[in-house]
């Protein structure tokens, strides 16, 4: 069994244009839209889904409001899935969709699928050199794929939820805490695929990350997205577990996203960390006055 990666998110949206228009600026290709909503595609072959809130075929959700309904995992076979169904379905329902993708809800209650992982679009010769190639200043954020996602939960339901992701669905853990444990996939080497947050012991969707190449495109990506007139959640800066740059915006779908880049990479010679005290959010962070070009946070 070997799940590689977030595949696809589906959002259930109140004001649909609004969510289209939010993905749209955020630098994903739209390939599709229409009555229903629309499908943001990227070159790692990544879906984002917005659809309405209303959308009776979307999955039921605690939330009130805009918010992800269903975050659905990229297997690499069809071995991988099928014993994925075969493990799930010992103790909960599994639906299969048309296309053979399976439909099932984690240990507290969030929709998951799993369907096979869609072949990533050939990538470009890197440029060796920017020679007689001045930066381009006007550069927006192109986001390369979508890295994690958070899901806050129950203080109380941290034990149970991380041993369904760890002993059923064969995740790794690469840091634990006592607000939370960063997971991730057996198919990647990020530091983490998924963070179960439980430090506001409640169940909600927290944000979904999408990695950018560079700082530079973090903050001209932030910049744009100001423009718009999006509002950001944070200022700029690099997180402690996993150490990865960061940037977040609010999202009228639900939760936030963030930009980010330079994670820590991790195999399985990594030895999990367990930490008796968090060790914090960030190993620095700009005051809104510091950063370039941006005097209106």
């Amino acid at each position: 069994m070997k799940i590689s990666r977030v595949e696809s998110l589906v959002y259930g949206v109140k004001d649909v244009d609004a969510g289209i228009r939010y993905f749209e600026d955020w630098g994903l290709p739209c390939i599709e839209r229409g009555a229903r909503g629309a499908e943001f595609r990227m070159p790692s072959g990544q879906s984002i889904l917005v659809r309405s809130a209303a959308d009776p075929a979307l999955p039921a959700s605690a939330e009130s409001g805009s918010t992800l309904r269903e975050a659905i995992w990229g297997v690499d076979d069809a071995a991988s899935l099928e014993a994925i169904g075969a493990e799930l379905g010992r103790d909960r329902e599994v639906g299969r969709d048309a296309q053979g993708g399976l439909h099932a809800r984690d240990e507290t209650g969030f929709a998951i699928g799993f369907r096979m992982a869609a072949p990533a679009a050939p990538r470009a010769p890197a440029a060796s050199s920017r020679m007689n190639r001045p930066f381009d200043p006007e550069r927006r954020a192109r986001p390369r794929k979508v890295g994690h996602i958070v899901f806050s939960i129950a203080r109380g339901d941290l034990e149970k939820a991380t041993a369904f992701y760890l002993q059923r669905l064969k995740f790794r853990l690469s840091d634990g805490t006592p607000g939370g444990n960063f997971l991730r996939c057996a198919g990647t080497h990020d530091h983490h695929s998924l963070f179960l947050l439980s430090r506001p012991d409640r169940r909600a969707f927290d944000h979904v990350a999408f990695e950018v190449r560079d700082i530079d495109e973090i903050i001209l990506g932030g910049k744009f997205m100001m423009g718009r007139g999006w509002k950001p959640n944070t200022s700029v800066g690099r997180h402690i577990l996993g150490s990865n740059l960061f940037w977040y915006f609010d999202n009228p779908c639900g939760g936030r996203t963030e930009y980010y880049a330079d994670m820590d990479q991790m195999d399985d010679d990594w030895k999990p960390r367990i930490w008796e005290k968090h060790p914090g959010y960030a190993m620095w962070i700009m005051d809104k006055d510091e950063l370039p070009g941006l005097t209106h946070i």
